[in-house]
């Protein structure tokens, strides 16, 4: 047993992952388990992991909620990995999906919260986004505290619930290790301001581990005003014995960000201002605090079964304010704008889940059974709301700020305060993938799942606005066929559906969305460290909603048709590429709202978009330790602005470079780097939540950073 252990503890160390991630529903490598038909899949796990420095990941949890080859997942599945995300200095979760195809950023609240369009489909808010396995509610998900990002496309309500089908951004998060190390970490910026981290893990004895990660940054918005600011402690703990293992973790997230609506499109084209000049005022921020519980348990039942119980509580509140634009004048260049406010956001999760799974031989034939029950509920909560009087004092020709909201009886809005949205889910899933011979893998799998969604408003008059009980029945078939060892083909279909927490400025519940994904593609391991992956999918969506302007839109009908090209890993020894392309037709099929519309295209989703990123490192006789350069670029097509198609957003090419020199010069390991990105200060628009609120990308920014290992 004792040596049983140690394997495990080599296995963590070699990871660098914990083999326990929240909702693993089969047997993975920390956890005791035998038998010939697991060992496949240990190695494979072991070996992707364990290739340091690599821009390739063999493996990925989120499809399959466990370490599974990517090759027989009959969906296509991206992972930015640990050496990517140093690489390129990646801060957000926007940074992060510049290296996936088919992902853009959509709205994003004011810079508050993540916001993505997956394959046409996507908001701020819609659930897309996870941590570890459990759906976020975070805000701004990305922190010190992330290792890598894995991106699944199409649908994953059989394994996530609710969702739309645009595909789950799972953000994987750092886990203790069974070897002593202490990093410490600073960084500057050329806005003004910077950031420093600690990062300490290492052994406790009788199975024991630990790590705590703590950071605290201060960094100038790169507008005219504004301050980005935000302090970090997350602890961790990990236990693995003879058949058990348990895994704990806290994360406590104190921020303080801007609340930038961004600029405005008048006519088709944005208003005559300098770049980074704001149209709001400098009482614009958003300021709270973010919470997070993760309790994970695995048992091995024996050397075919094992089973996990997983729990996570997830909180986040905060207040804001919004000097926001309502009309503009381009010939007087006055800016019609109200000064609002919002007091104590409360947005609550609970999740618990147990499943049990295996890898048994049933009638000749190797199955990958799971069989799990989870529940979730989502609470969202606004206390008070204060809504000004429209001005008309702001002249953006010749900007003078100073306003600020008014809290108090005269400006406080009932019908928006005392709002409350809660969504109660209860599933029962199921999944087998059936191996019926060496080149054949059948995936097979549903979830039946129950909710319950209500809403109401208002302290003075309280109306309930929503009360919704249903079930829904989710399907999912897949089929992988291994030409070549190398070399798979697949196919899948799934169907999913989203009841809404999103509500808009003026307090209405999103229609509950239902998706529909047909999906073919290849996949190639051209190389050990290099894959390539093909997909051709179709996605139908009905009543899906956008917001537009503060206001919601629903479109009865939607579509999504398109193909997308990844290539990622090491070209050859030292060298490392990522390569994406995707091709994205989107079209309105009926829109109650204005007929009109049929036709046009969704918003914030390009037709076209692709990245080339490659790095190389060096070494030389007179220098010591190792040098690391790479660079590159995205380009992003032009993008609807509304449904009505009445603004497009230009298309942009955006290029990032790094050098880095990593030595012995101080610890165990020491680097020095500078990042820059949007090197040729390129003036951009990413996204659109309706003319008034358009977001515009960042210019140039220079970052030199120096860390220490211990």
């Amino acid at each position: 047993m004792k040596s049983l252990l140690l394997v495990r503890s080599a296995f963590h160390r070699l990871t660098g992952i914990p083999c326990l991630i929240v909702l693993t529903a089969l047997p993975c490598s920390g956890v005791a388990v035998a038998g010939e038909n697991k060992e496949p899949t240990l190695t494979v796990t072991a070996d992707a992991a364990s290739r340091t420095g690599s821009y390739a990941e063999d493996s990925a949890t989120t499809a399959t909620r466990t370490a599974a080859p990517r090759s027989e997942t009959p969906q296509s599945v991206s992972v930015v990995t640990p050496q990517v995300i140093r690489d390129y200095q990646v801060k957000s979760v926007n940074d992060a999906v510049k290296f996936v195809s088919g992902v853009t950023q959509g709205n994003t609240l004011g810079g508050t919260e993540d916001g993505f369009v997956k394959r046409g489909f996507g908001a701020n808010s819609d659930g897309s986004i996870f941590l570890d396995g459990v759906r976020s509610n975070q805000g701004l998900s990305m922190d010190d505290t992330i290792d890598r990002v894995e991106v699944l496309k199409g649908s994953a309500s059989l394994l996530y619930g609710i969702l739309n089908p645009g595909g789950v951004i799972n953000l994987i998060g750092k886990k203790p290790q069974y070897e002593w190390n202490t990093h410490v970490s600073g960084e500057t910026s050329s806005f003004g301001g910077g950031a420093g981290s600690v990062d300490v893990t290492g052994p406790l004895g009788n199975g024991l581990a630990f790590r705590l990660i703590a950071e605290r940054q201060r960094e100038d918005y790169w507008r005219n005003f504004g301050v980005n600011q935000h302090t970090l402690i997350a602890p961790s703990l990990s236990w693995f014995g003879e058949k058990a293992s348990l895994n704990i973790s806290y994360v406590e997230y104190k921020y303080d960000v801007p609340y930038d609506r961004g600029t405005a499109f008048i006519n088709k084209k944005p208003v005559n201002i300098p770049y980074n000049q704001r149209l709001d005022d400098s009482a614009n921020h958003a300021w709270g605090k973010n919470k997070r519980l993760n309790v994970n348990y695995a048992w091995a039942l024996d050397d075919t079964w094992d089973t996990h119980l997983n729990y996570a509580w997830m909180q986040r509140r905060y207040d804001s304010n919004e000097v926001r634009a309502t009309a503009i004048n381009t010939t007087t260049g006055i800016v019609s704008r109200r000064a609002d406010a919002n007091r104590g956001f409360n947005h609550q999760t609970t999740y618990l889940s147990w499943d049990i799974g295996g890898s048994p031989t049933l009638w000749n034939r190797q199955h990958d059974l799971m069989l799990g029950v989870d529940y979730e509920q989502n609470e969202t909560y606004k206390a008070r709301s204060y809504r000004g009087k429209v001005s008309k004092t702001f002249n953006m020709y010749d900007p003078i700020y100073g306003e600020e909201p008014v809290l108090n009886s005269s400006t406080y809005a009932d019908p928006v305060s005392n709002i409350r949205t809660n969504l109660y889910s209860r599933s029962l899933f199921a999944k087998d993938s059936i191996h019926l011979s060496d080149q054949w893998i059948a995936v097979l799998g549903g979830r039946l799942q129950r909710y319950t969604q209500t809403a109401s408003h208002g302290n003075d008059n309280p109306v309930s606005t929503l009360n919704d009980r249903g079930d829904a029945f989710l399907p999912q078939m897949g089929l992988v066929y291994k030409v070549l060892p190398d070399v798979s083909l697949y196919g899948s279909y799934s169907r999913s559906f989203t009841p809404s927490t999103q509500t808009d400025d003026n307090g209405n519940v999103a229609s509950t969305e239902k998706g529909a994904t047909w999906e073919v593609g290849t996949k190639w391991q051209a190389m050990p460290a290099l894959s390539a992956t093909l997909a051709l999918y179709r996605i139908d969506e009905k009543d899906m909603s956008v917001f537009i302007n503060g206001v919601t839109r629903d479109i009865p009908e939607a579509r999504s048709t398109g193909a997308e090209l990844e290539v990622n890993g090491e070209l050859t020894e030292d060298w490392n590429l990522i390569a994406t392309y995707g091709y994205d037709k989107t079209e309105i099929i009926e829109d109650g709202v204005n007929p009109e519309n049929v036709g046009n295209r969704l918003v914030n989703a390009p037709r076209n978009m692709g990245s080339l990123y490659l790095s190389h490192a060096m070494r030389f006789s007179w220098l010591p330790g190792e040098l690391r350069v790479g660079g590159g670029g995205r380009y992003v097509g032009s993008r609807a602005g509304d449904p009505e198609n009445s603004f497009t957003l230009p298309d942009y090419t955006v290029a990032d470079a790094f050098i880095a020199w990593d030595s012995r010069l101080v610890g165990k390991h020491t680097q020095l780097k500078l990042n820059i990105n949007n090197l040729l200060n390129k003036h951009y628009y990413e996204s659109s939540a309706g003319n008034l609120r358009v977001i515009e990308g960042e210019p140039r920014v220079v970052y030199v950073q120096a860390s220490v290992d211990f």
